[in-house]
């Protein structure tokens, strides 16, 4: 048995398909440093391409989360962007951007004035034929559509500038020439206070926010209804949670009711420091049923604006429809930087 086995692996040896690696192999065992040096050569090769690789992928990860948050503060103290959701639809080069405002300087709950509002775009592969058109759908709410978007188009940043007056710098008192002088010398610079009231956002097919979808169609119109729509359902889902509340707490005021009655039933029996227990754990009991009963009030309340908010709205959605709604503000174009 020994014998053949001695015999086959002479026959494989000898045979022609072995014969370049064990030539191979021979080359390595009699050249020690040439083998070293193709070795070091196949892993400083491999290394290379892998960085090639991380350097040129699409998926290269090149913006921080800082860069790719959706929710900007003004530092100027003026309000808030938030950018809500982002569409981009490659067959049509068109990207379309929902933004919500709040506006700090205001207590009505209306947003930033788009007005107020002025955009610039920039690109790393510039077109001549992109473009971006601001539209101003209603509230807090604003659709930005970038057309002729390339399909390198790699990022898009837009700069938010808030323009809007914030009137707690504002000073009516009487100063003296030195302290007149003090406050002068504390004033921001045209650069520094363009900083303060501009926020950035980065649109980039890197950033897992950015959904692609067929988008035909974009008008304001169109925007607007689907807004408005949206809007009811979000209201809707919160008179359905609101009411869910109400039932609980309901629910929880009958459980405290029992918890009283029998705590009541106790008391007959009780003296003493029990009984003095006993009568602050009823005192609790009513302190709980007083507080949900006033939540209860609340929830209802609240109801009572969010079905006057849908009646609003369903009022704008059929004046959208039969093309009697007046828009607020003009749509904006914005050439690329």
């Amino acid at each position: 048995m020994i014998e053949k086995l001695k015999r086959w692996m002479e026959k494989v040896k000898s045979s022609s398909v072995l014969k370049p690696f064990l030539a191979v192999k021979n080359w390595f065992q009699e050249n020690v440093i040439k083998r070293k040096l193709v070795i070091f050569s196949v892993l400083f090769v491999a290394w290379i391409s892998l960085l090639a690789g991380a350097l040129y992928s699409p998926e290269r990860q090149i913006y921080t989360d800082d860069q790719l948050k959706t929710k900007q503060t003004f530092v100027n103290g003026t309000g808030e962007i938030k950018l809500t959701s982002q569409t981009y639809s490659p067959t049509t080069g068109i990207i379309v951007l929902q933004f919500e405002t709040r506006d700090a300087t205001s207590s009505v709950d209306r947003g930033i004035d788009a007005k107020r509002l002025k955009w610039k775009l920039y690109s790393q592969n510039k077109s001549a034929k992109t473009s971006m058109e601001v539209v101003p759908i209603v509230d807090n709410k604003i659709s930005v559509i970038i057309r002729g978007v390339p399909e390198d188009f790699g990022a898009f940043a837009i700069d938010v500038i808030n323009t809007t007056v914030s009137t707690s710098s504002v000073d009516i008192d009487i100063t003296s020439p030195s302290s007149d002088d003090s406050s002068t010398s504390k004033s921001l610079s045209p650069k520094e206070e363009e900083a303060e009231r501009t926020v950035q956002f980065f649109v980039t097919t890197q950033n897992k926010n950015l959904k692609q979808k067929t988008i035909d169609a974009v008008s304001r119109e169109e925007f607007t209804l689907t807004e408005i729509e949206n809007e009811i359902t979000y209201q809707e889902g919160q008179i359905k949670k609101l009411n869910d509340s109400i039932s609980k707490l309901k629910t929880s005021i009958e459980d405290d009711e029992s918890r009283k009655e029998g705590l009541n039933t106790e008391a007959k029996y009780l003296s003493g420091d029990d009984l003095e227990a006993n009568q602050k754990d009823i005192s609790v009991i009513d302190s709980n049923i007083e507080s949900k009963n006033r939540s209860i009030e609340t929830a209802t309340e609240n109801i009572e604006k969010l079905k006057g908010k849908i009646e609003t709205l369903n009022k704008k959605k059929a004046a959208v429809k039969d093309g009697t709604f007046e828009f607020s503000n003009p749509i904006e174009t914005v050439e690329m930087k």
